[in-house]
């Protein structure tokens, strides 16, 4: 009873010490604001006066004297510690110990003035101070002083509180201590967050700034309003913004443009994956010829035609490595002639075969690097060609195989590769009527050395072949008519499968069209003519039963794949830039139909990457593709039909009173067909 007693006296006697502390803090805080409030007016005042004019030293020395400050510069000494028995009051109280210190008195009067103050918003971080104890008193607590826990406390005058210079807290604002580096830190970004905002405002005024235009003049009006490309430039604007408001098409539609030029799903099925070129030797040359090998079918050779540039060779073959990201030539050889057709001996891995425009044909060995005219070439005579050798092709085996050439006036001749000396033979291709034949193209079925086909310039298609009884003709065995115009593409099928195709063939001609044929029978099986110019060459895939390809005059390669659609072509690409009209001449796809490569007019190769559907097969494209050319020829059948029919109701229309009575009851009984009255 009697120690509850003395802690609760004890407790009072220390509230009354801190009440009294807390009025002497508040007094000595009044005092301080009062006299920096003073100061402040005083130096105000002197600043208006003189604004702000420069001091002399003994004005200096005066100002430092009156606010208790010595002009003579002092060394700063480490204070001793207080002694222990030093009152409590001047290390709980911060004013008193200023009060006593003259220095600390002098550094708080000093001269304010206005200034620009940056803000920056941070994370508070609040740093708790913890005591071992509980909190006992609210107001303490409130005013954040200290906090008292369950042990006794004795607050003696010999009690001495450590004093942290380099920590003050949040009540001691007066405390001249300098600066934390943490605030250093944040004042520092602080500028430069109020200097980004400041480039951030001037960018927007200067967007937000409008330009003034000036009007133009009367004569400036005049001259524009007659200019030929302005009043272009205005109409085609005028359209736009008219189409754009009026109409829901698409605005930018150009109706003075090729339709052609656009590509059709291009995006898709052909990609320019890379274009051949070499400055020195093929520019402005015309590409005559292109051309595998099948021992390294990477390497692709490619003949080209004259140029202008005098002195240089008219004919020159560059063999292209395709499969380097590079481009690559790996061989360049010329001769001094014309070259019209090339292709590589397919059981001499380093012979290289080319025509010539005189009718000779020209051999390279590409184990002669060095060499670049022919190592042998055949003579000029009769027994041989004497016009340009359009054609050349190697059939047969590897124990019995044929070198065969044709020229433009249809002599076909069969050639030793070892030995150019003279032809293994010599014919002269005939038309069944026993004229000489013109014949522009070639081509030989899939593992057949005999039977071929020969396009002429009156686009008629003869078949025939090299065995005939008479040892200087061969005569033809079929004609194919169709083409109205010279054949300047034709090929046999080239895919293998478990449908067997190499009956069929497919041709082009100056005639803008593309037909099917079979050697079954002559008659026509399709016709494609989706072309808009010249087609110029045509090849079938050599993997997929249902591709091919083909270009003409304009520039355009199409993709045709009969099982998607007969009608048009699955692909069309223009080459070259937009507005640019590029002379496509020879067409050739890879050995593994992922590539298609077209040679044109300025000495170019251009190869198109395939979509991967057009060289993957599924099985059933074979069977798919029968069962079109089935349609194909009930479509034709019909059609024969509808024609004779025509003509039967054209007959009775116009001579009724000739034809006998039978005859037309047969028509009207639909079996006009069978009927042996029309001749």
């Amino acid at each position: 009873m009697q120690n509850a007693e003395q802690r609760r006296l004890e407790l009072q006697r220390k509230k009354q010490k801190l009440a009294e502390l807390k009025s002497i803090r508040q007094k000595d805080e009044e005092s301080r604001v009062q006299n920096l409030l003073r100061t402040n007016e005083n130096g105000a005042a002197q600043n208006g006066a003189s604004h702000r004019q420069t001091l002399s030293s003994e004005q200096m020395e005066e100002i430092l004297r009156e606010v208790g400050i010595s002009a003579e510069p002092t060394i700063r000494e480490e204070s001793p510690a207080p002694p222990r028995g030093a009152h409590a009051e001047n290390h709980l109280n911060p004013m008193s110990a200023s009060a006593s210190n003259p220095r600390i008195s002098s550094l708080l009067s000093v001269d304010l003035e206005f200034s620009t103050v940056q803000t920056a918003s941070t994370d508070n971080k609040d740093s708790a101070i913890y005591s071992k104890g509980t909190q006992t008193d609210d107001e303490r607590i409130s005013v954040g002083e200290f906090s008292l826990g369950s042990q006794e406390f004795d607050y003696d005058d010999d009690m001495i509180m450590p004093v942290d210079h380099g920590r003050a807290h949040s009540h001691d604002q007066d405390s001249p201590l300098p600066y934390n580096e943490e605030i250093a830190k944040l004042l520092g970004q602080a500028k430069h967050v109020d200097k980004a905002l400041q480039r951030q405002d001037t960018e927007e005024k200067k967007s937000t700034h409008v330009q003034t235009v000036q009007p133009l003049s009367e004569e400036e009006r005049n001259r524009l309003t007659l200019d030929p490309e302005f009043l272009d430039s205005f109409n085609r604007s005028c359209k736009v913004i008219g189409r754009a408001l009026n109409e829901d098409i698409d605005i930018f539609i150009n109706y003075t443009k090729d339709p052609y030029e656009k590509a059709v799903a291009s995006d898709d099925l052909l990609h320019l994956a890379q274009v051949y070129y070499d400055e020195t030797w093929t520019a402005k040359r015309l590409v005559t010829g292109m051309a595998f090998s099948e021992h390294h079918p990477d390497l692709l050779a490619v003949s080209y035609g004259p140029c202008d540039v005098p002195n240089e060779p008219p004919g020159v073959i560059v063999v292209w490595n395709t499969k380097s990201k590079r481009i690559t030539a790996e061989f360049i050889v010329y001769c001094q002639s014309e070259i019209q057709s090339v292709a590589f001996a397919r059981f001499h891995a380093h012979l290289l075969l080319a025509g010539c425009e005189s009718g000779q044909i020209c051999v390279w060995d590409n184990r002669l690097t060095s060499r670049k005219l022919p190592i042998n070439r055949s003579p000029l005579t009769t027994q041989a060609h004497t016009q340009p050798v359009s054609c050349l092709a190697v059939v047969g085996t590897k124990n019995a195989h044929n070198f065969v050439s044709l020229s433009r006036d249809g002599r076909i001749c069969s050639w030793n590769v070892d030995n150019l000396t003279q032809p293994v033979d010599g014919k002269e291709l005939m038309t069944k009527e026993g004229k000489p034949a013109s014949a522009t193209r070639m081509s030989f079925p899939i593992g057949e050395m005999q039977t071929f086909v020969v396009g002429t310039d009156t686009g008629e298609i003869l078949a025939a072949s090299r065995n005939g009884a008479d040892p200087a003709v061969i005569k033809t065995d079929v004609c194919y008519k169709g083409h109205s115009g010279t054949l300047t593409g034709i090929e046999f099928h080239r895919a293998s499968g478990v449908v067997d195709f190499s009956h069929l063939f497919i041709s082009s001609s100056h005639d803008w069209t593309i037909k099917l044929w079979s050697t079954k029978d002559a008659n026509l099986k399709f016709s494609f003519e989706s072309h808009p110019d010249l087609v110029l060459d045509v090849a079938w895939s050599p993997v997929h039963p249902a591709v091919f390809a083909s270009i003409d005059a304009d520039g355009n390669i199409f993709v045709w794949n009969l099982n998607e659609d007969v009608e048009g072509p699955v692909a069309r690409l223009r080459a070259g830039a937009e507005g640019d009209t590029v002379y496509m001449n020879k067409l050739i796809w890879s050995a593994d139909g992922k590539h298609v490569f077209v040679g044109d007019d300025e000495g170019r190769v251009h190869m198109y990457d395939v979509r991967e559907s057009l060289y993957v097969l599924k099985s059933e494209e074979w069977n798919r593709f029968a069962r079109v050319l089935s349609d194909m020829k009930e479509s034709n059948e019909e059609a024969e039909k509808y024609n004779i029919f025509s003509i039967h109701i054209s007959i009775i229309a116009y001579f009724p009173p000739l034809l006998p009575l039978n005859f037309i009851s047969d028509v009207k009984r639909g079996n006009w067909c069978q009927s042996n009255y029309f001749v």
